[in-house]
């Protein structure tokens, strides 16, 4: 949703000091509709409402935390309404439980206790209002692990899904594995299982890892870049800046290729994230629903 808003003009503030895809809400409502429609009209099974950067500290950095209900609940409206106007009652409406702060910094995680306090408020607000709660982008076991309790309470469908490290395979962003990671859920069992924003030629070995632990359904939606993994040349910290250290834009047709990789590792739900248009949403439906 973010960097589409961009390509269509939309003020897109920055998603490390300030509110991000957030701002579209107030200020251009009607263009987050429309591209809900564009890529339902593409393809997309799954819409998510435009509440990622809806949470307490990222809206506390424009003084907006006070207004978190009323934009997550604005957030779904969009959303539904986007369904309505389509007219495909195949779609369904995810709500997001994204990272608290800013994303792909597991060092920035909040205590444990206040991850349980504001992720169980979102979810609350999300309860009824979306078809399935998706615990996404999580950088780290224990972020995962509170998100998921958080969505599980509300006794909907759930989905999680993890980021990776910037270029390396099987990581996130802590420095965990995608095993650890699943590991520390300690019976916290979703729907499904997924690796999300991140390079796509660094999901399917994910996907492959997560057949062996789990009978949950899989699947992935990446970014539209494939990366060199481990690249030793990188002096870089943080995930992000690793990633674009060897970043390769894809185009539609390569991205197509990237999933079918995630398939014949074992997923079953797969999509686009970053800087994947409608137009990479209509390749996939194109080429792979029967």
């Amino acid at each position: 949703m973010g960097s589409e808003l961009i390509l269509r003009g939309v003020e897109v503030p920055s998603h490390t000091k300030s509110i991000w895809s957030a701002l579209a809400l107030k200020e251009a409502p009607s263009i987050v509709e429309e591209i809900h429609l564009d890529y339902i009209e593409a393809g997309s099974d799954y819409i998510t409402i435009n509440n990622y950067a809806v949470t307490r500290p990222i809206l506390s950095r424009e003084n907006l935390e006070k207004k978190l209900e009323n934009l997550t609940i604005k957030s779904a409206e969009i959303a539904q309404t986007a369904v309505l106007k389509s007219k495909q009652e195949r779609v369904k409406i995810l709500g997001s439980l994204p990272p608290l702060q800013t994303s792909y910094r597991a060092d920035l995680i909040l205590p444990e206790e206040e991850m349980d306090r504001q992720y169980s408020e979102i979810a609350n607000i999300l309860k009824n209002k979306v078809d399935i709660i998706i615990c996404e982008t999580m950088a780290s076991a224990l972020e995962a692990k509170c998100a998921l309790r958080a969505a599980l309470n509300t006794n909907m469908p759930v989905w999680l899904s993890w980021t990776l490290h910037g270029d390396k395979v099987n990581t996130l962003p802590s420095g965990e594995t995608v095993e650890k990671a699943f590991a520390e859920l300690k019976g916290l069992e979703p729907d499904a299982y997924l690796i999300n924003c991140c390079a796509a030629n660094l999901v399917a070995p994910s996907i492959k890892v997560l057949k062996e632990v789990t009978d949950v359904p899989l699947g992935g939606y990446a970014n539209a870049e494939n990366i060199t993994v481990d690249i030793n040349s990188s002096k870089s910290k943080y995930a992000e800046e690793r990633h674009w250290d060897s970043a390769v834009k894809i185009n539609e047709r390569a991205y197509l290729n990237e999933v079918k990789q995630w398939i014949k590792e074992g997923a079953t739900i797969v999509g686009g994230c970053c800087r994947t248009r409608p137009s990479y949403i209509k390749e996939l439906s194109d080429n792979l629903k029967t």
